[in-house]
């Protein structure tokens, strides 16, 4: 399968391997806080989460959810002004808007909620680190290689961010769908997992749906269900006051400079041509995908992995951590594609490590790297068409 990873079997090898991952886990614990938060600088990302996995609590996006799943549980107004909820955990941060997350976000944060803020950031670092490393596993990598790779993607600035938010959750979600995709109940409440967090991972369903796998959506309509009466049980009013709260403050936000989504951030600095340009390229990526699989009669890593890049390019707010669900997708395209295709997901590797991570000059260029692996996946269609890695197909048999 062409997302795997070469086999370890050698217990002496898989035994240097978790002393490796010991020493890199070492490593960036031993790295200091970002002397300016407001300004973290290139490996402020990797600083942070150092910073947060030792317990020192930094400001980090996770507030708004840790917040907000405290107040869900007390049936107060789950979307705080978040300088009132920065303040809350005794951190000073001017935020004067509310939370755009989805009240299931705040459900997944919930087994963490009860733990004072410091030590409850630093839990939810260290689970997200194994996030990272389960979506490793999940692609094809043995334990060992995995916990090997999951601090060494914090060197990745989108990783690294992500350990203060949702988006591990994301792209685990997505690789153990992958891996469960022979197993419709399986896939579909992966994809529900996913979804739970920023809701466009549901994208990822269509695949399944045009090879008739009605498994699938049943699987994942009942991760939904068990979430809604979840959240109807601890706070009734959640779902009403996330839709208010997502039309006063969705758009604001939205409008952002420093918003890096593929279609906003195109539209608002290159103008209606660049609002067509990255159309285009959605369309292209996903029609491309279901050319292929009327082709192939069945799911490719490919095809898969153009769903997961286009959970991202439809995200309506993107900020550097968006990028993170891409990291199966640029593996596929540094091992497998040509020249040109490994040289814009090297691009898109790079970009991170250039920009103002939540500054205005680098919101456009984090969506020329979301473009840039669109266009990678194409260069790979166009050098492989229609072929699948063997064992890597999923028929329409099996539920």
């Amino acid at each position: 399968m062409t997302l795997s990873f070469p086999r370890v079997h050698d217990r002496p090898v898989r035994r240097a391997l978790v002393a490796v991952a010991a020493l890199e886990l070492g490593l960036v614990l031993a790295l200091p806080a970002p002397a300016n938060q407001d300004k973290p600088g290139i490996l402020g990302g990797l600083r942070t989460a150092a910073a947060q996995l030792r317990g020192e609590g930094p400001p980090v996006d996770l507030v708004q959810d840790y917040v907000g799943a405290r107040r869900l549980v007390r049936r107060r107004d789950a979307y705080p002004v978040l300088t009132e909820a920065f303040a809350s955990v005794g951190l000073r941060w001017p935020a004067e808007h509310r939370s755009t997350h989805p009240p299931t976000a705040f459900l997944l944060v919930l087994p963490v909620a009860w733990l004072p803020w410091k030590a409850a950031a630093a839990v939810w670092a260290a689970l997200m680190l194994v996030a990272i490393g389960g979506a490793w596993w999940a692609l094809g990598a043995r334990a060992e290689l995995a916990a090997v790779l999951a601090p060494l993607t914090l060197v990745w600035p989108p990783a690294a961010w992500s350990l203060g938010q949702l988006t591990p959750l994301w792209l685990f979600g997505l690789a153990l769908a992958w891996r469960e995709r022979r197993r419709a109940a399986g896939a579909g409440a992966a994809i529900g997992l996913a979804s739970l967090t920023k809701l466009v991972p549901a994208i990822s369903l269509v695949p399944f749906l045009a090879l008739g796998r009605a498994t699938v959506l049943r699987a994942f309509a009942a991760v939904w269900v068990v979430a809604g009466i979840v959240l109807a049980a601890v706070s009734p009013g959640a779902i009403g006051r996330y839709v208010s709260v997502g039309r006063s403050v969705g758009d604001d936000q939205a409008a952002r400079g420093e918003n890096s989504a593929l279609l906003w951030a195109f539209e608002h600095h290159l103008g209606a041509v660049g609002l067509a340009a990255g159309v285009l390229l959605v369309v292209l990526v996903l029609g491309v995908s279901l050319v292929r699989l009327r082709a192939l009669g069945q799911l490719d890593e490919w095809t898969w992995c153009a769903w997961c890049w286009g959970g991202v390019a439809l995200l309506p707010i993107a900020w550097i951590y968006s990028l993170l669900p891409l990291a199966p997708v640029l593996w596929l395209c540094l091992r497998r594609g040509g020249v040109v295709a490994r040289a814009l997901a090297v691009f898109a590797l790079v970009v991170p490590f250039t920009v103002d991570p939540f500054g205005l000059p680098g919101a456009i260029w984090l969506a020329a790297a979301t473009a840039s692996v669109g266009l990678s996946l194409l260069m790979l269609a166009l050098g492989r068409p229609n072929r699948s890695a063997a064992g890597a197909g999923l028929g329409p048999a099996g539920g």
